[in-house]
């Protein structure tokens, strides 16, 4: 059975970052599930998380879980989505930023340090 996009985003924080950004929670939705399939229609959440774990200085992976991959990619990742895409400017910000805060959301231990060297990112496992 494969996992739905959005199963690794928290629909509050969804809302939250799209009324934020002045867009919608539906089309922020629709722009977090287009991301998670492009990556899935590359060579694979698996093997895309794989592939920067031997590429990039330092490990990407916070944290991997059944579900999901929580991330802290360099910055150079999200131009290249966004390029990918045909992301404006503003989608981009909506995109990283709901993924910035289910990141940090999800890896609080609660002692307020959730900040990372790179960008953050979740990749849903499907």
């Amino acid at each position: 059975m494969t996992r739905h996009p959005l199963v690794g985003f928290d629909a509050d924080i969804v809302s939250r970052v799209a009324a934020d950004h002045g867009t919608t929670a539906e089309a922020l939705a629709t722009l977090v599930e287009r991301h998670q399939q492009s990556v899935r229609e590359l060579p694979g959440v698996d093997d895309i998380v794989y592939e920067w774990r031997n590429a990039f200085t330092e490990n990407p992976v916070v944290e991997r879980r059944e579900d999901r991959y929580l991330l802290s990619v360099p910055a150079h990742v999200w131009p290249e989505f966004a390029s990918a895409l045909s992301l404006s400017e503003e989608e981009l910000a909506a995109l990283r930023a709901v993924h910035a805060d289910q990141l940090r959301v999800d890896v609080d231990s609660g002692d307020g340090n959730t900040d990372f060297d790179d960008d953050p990112m979740v990749l849903v496992r499907p």
